[in-house]
């Protein structure tokens, strides 16, 4: 499988377990334009053995990633390594068990498996972006720009709204609200309704004390996915900055009834 496509099915399916939270998302290429397509021609023999093991693979990643949406991760990971048995490169097997070891919350071996992705000598901005991804989500961002710099570079090959959302996430958290602002609008520019980057313009604007614009950011994070705790506990510090004591006192009701045991943190970090 030519690693574009693979990079696509497996985003597909991390954007599928992702959606609809504040969660940096591993973001889905646009396969139009890519500098790294193959331009191999196809063989004339189309029952070679090579052939047939792109197919198997094929099939066996197929298998993998609906076994990962369907939450059967044992199975997922089954498919994936016995992919990799024979096509000891796959990136896309690689990122099924990434995903896999994310799903069981073993944060360390989906990163073994990220980084192992984004190394190969067959990878690509999908691939760079979705190591850079988890670095950040690891509390390592300025080392995770890296990474999404580096897939950044090629826009037309990724979605870029998603990416520069999750670039000014991780410059936020590194320290960088220059570039944080820059990247987050820009995402906004191209999606309006993203989640991460309206949730990261929030954030931003809480913690420079720019509350009206705080609050419009947030509300419209609030209207463009599901509520998180932190959202809500946002909501409820802006609106008492802002001394609206009875929108405030809501917004706590309404996170100690969808939140019980949670405490969050309402700059979100």
């Amino acid at each position: 499988m030519r690693w574009r496509e693979g990079a696509l099915f497996v985003a597909t399916i991390a954007l599928a377990l992702l959606v609809g939270c504040d969660r940096l998302t591993f973001v889905k290429p646009n396969m139009k334009k890519s500098k790294f397509e193959d331009v191999r021609s196809v063989p004339d023999v189309r029952d070679s053995a090579s052939d047939r093991q792109r197919m198997a693979a094929s099939d066996g990643l197929q298998l993998a990633g609906n076994r990962l949406q369907g939450g059967d991760l044992d199975g997922a990971e089954k498919s994936a390594r016995h992919v990799l048995e024979s096509d000891r490169g796959n990136t896309t097997a690689m990122t099924i068990l990434a995903l896999v070891e994310q799903r069981r919350g073993h944060v360390a071996d989906a990163g073994t498996w990220f980084k192992r992705a984004a190394e190969q000598g067959n990878s690509g901005p999908a691939e760079w972006g979705n190591y850079g991804t988890w670095l950040c989500e690891a509390n390592q961002p300025a080392e995770s720009l890296q990474w999404l710099d580096r897939s950044l570079a090629y826009p037309d090959a990724i979605d870029l709204a998603g990416m520069r959302a999750n670039a000014g996430k991780c410059a936020l958290r590194a320290g960088q609200t220059e570039r944080a602002e820059r990247d987050l609008r820009a995402a906004l520019d191209l999606a309006p309704a993203n989640a991460v980057a309206l949730d990261g313009m929030a954030q931003l604007m809480f913690v420079r004390g720019r509350m009206l614009e705080a609050r419009a950011f947030n509300e419209r994070r609030l209207a463009a996915a599901p509520a998180t705790a932190e959202t809500l506990a946002r909501a409820a510090e802006i609106e008492t900055h802002l001394g609206d004591q009875v929108a405030a006192s809501r917004y706590r009701q309404r996170m100690a009834q969808e939140f019980p045991n949670v405490t969050p943190n309402a700059k979100g970090h």
